[in-house]
């Protein structure tokens, strides 16, 4: 099928964007076009494959689960405009001699066994989140595919990128037409100009990089691109410096500090290395434990502790929040027998208190109740005579 030609460009209005569109040749797919080579089809009768069987490694008694099959595509846009190319690959681990691949589109698994599939000519019932799974492996994450219309769309790499990988952006014209003078945009701001150059890579992502990306470029006129919004997740949050002993410390006995964090990623070749300082004196400097141990604590050890984490390259470093260790000083013994002796009295002092009002609390209670059996006289004017 023949691509449509950009439609002539007026100067008119060279700086603002086009209220019409290019047109392009609208795709009619029907079910049995979908099933010719590289479009997506469905299994017999709709239904989704068999899960694959589950499959792990022994670690600690435990099972493992399978890594993630990834998928790449080339080239490597995640949007793309009408009727261009877009090829998906499948990697991950795969049984011996099996080299099928299950294919899911929007949740539904799609009749493509290869490791490797094509949309020839992409039309908008192509928009939509794609998932792989080989043999050995569990369901990739999933790629979101975007197909557009419009004079200029700015490419990218990824929407959701993980902090210090690579982001690369592309200003791309409609029919592939050659653009110049291209300005590239972060957040309304100019990061970039380009007179004809089309891509820029950021070769190491951080988090200042999150937004809202688009470019401009020119034609005929100036033409400005649909804004991408751009995430980068974060690699592992800043870690928490623990003492593994309860406040406060006393003194003469180990304390072991760790710095805890966790990569968000699970990258296998991420490797994160650990210091530990108290003040401005570094304990350990830069090893991959992320223990440290105080053999003997003393009462001059008390300060602010902190740990920093950091990626094998330097790119990304983290501090934990500073730590204060109180250390209590040992006791002598006199001051130990004085406390003693002292807690000994107070105790006995109690209990006699405590026996001292029983026995008076019995005294009255017995007193009382003699007086109430004494009878009492109630006549009156009587004289009382003595014989004596």
């Amino acid at each position: 099928m023949r691509r449509s030609s950009l439609p002539a460009l007026s100067t008119k209005g060279a700086r603002r964007q086009p209220t019409e569109r290019p047109e392009a040749p609208r795709v009619h797919t029907s079910r049995s076009e979908l099933s010719r080579p590289g479009r997506l089809s469905e299994p017999p009768g709709g239904r989704a494959f068999a899960r694959r069987p589950h499959v792990g490694v022994p670690v600690g008694g435990q099972t493992a689960d399978p890594p993630k099959a990834v998928i790449t595509l080339q080239p490597p846009w995640v949007n793309v405009f009408q009727m261009e190319t877009v090829t998906f690959w499948c990697e991950g681990p795969r049984l011996p001699g099996d080299s099928s691949t299950q294919w899911f589109v929007n949740g539904t698994a799609i009749g493509i066994l290869t490791p490797s599939y094509s949309i020839a000519a992409a039309s908008f019932s192509d928009t939509g989140e794609y998932r792989c799974q080989t043999g050995l492996s569990m369901a990739s994450d999933p790629v979101q595919l975007e197909i557009h219309k419009d004079w200029v769309l700015l490419q990218v790499s990824s929407r959701v990128v993980t902090e210090g990988k690579p982001l690369t952006l592309r200003c791309h014209g409609w029919d592939n037409n050659q653009l110049s003078n291209m300005l590239f945009y972060q957040n309304n701001k100019i990061f970039k100009f380009s007179p004809w150059d089309s891509e820029v890579t950021i070769l190491r992502t951080n988090m200042s990089h999150n937004g809202i990306y688009h470019c401009s470029g020119q034609l005929k006129a100036r033409f400005t691109s649909a804004g991408v919004s751009i995430t980068i997740k974060e690699l592992f949050p800043a870690p928490v410096l623990k003492a593994s002993s309860s406040f406060p410390l006393v003194e003469g006995n180990p304390v072991n500090l760790s710095c805890e964090t966790k990569l968000l990623s699970q990258s296998p070749e991420v490797q994160l290395y650990f210091s530990f300082y108290v003040g401005n004196e570094t304990l350990m400097n830069r090893t991959p434990s992320s223990k440290y141990q105080i053999l003997t604590a003393k009462r001059e050890d008390p300060g602010l502790y902190r740990c920093e984490a950091i990626t094998e390259d330097g790119t990304i470093i983290r501090q934990s929040p500073e730590l204060k260790l109180q250390v209590r000083g040992l006791q002598s013994p006199a001051h130990i027998w004085f406390h003693v002796v002292f807690s000994l009295a107070t105790g006995i002092i109690f209990l006699v208190n405590n026996v001292f009002c029983v026995i008076i609390h019995k005294e009255l209670q017995k007193q009382k109740k003699l007086n109430s059996e004494i009878p009492m006289d109630s006549g009156q004017g009587k004289k009382v005579t003595s014989y004596l």
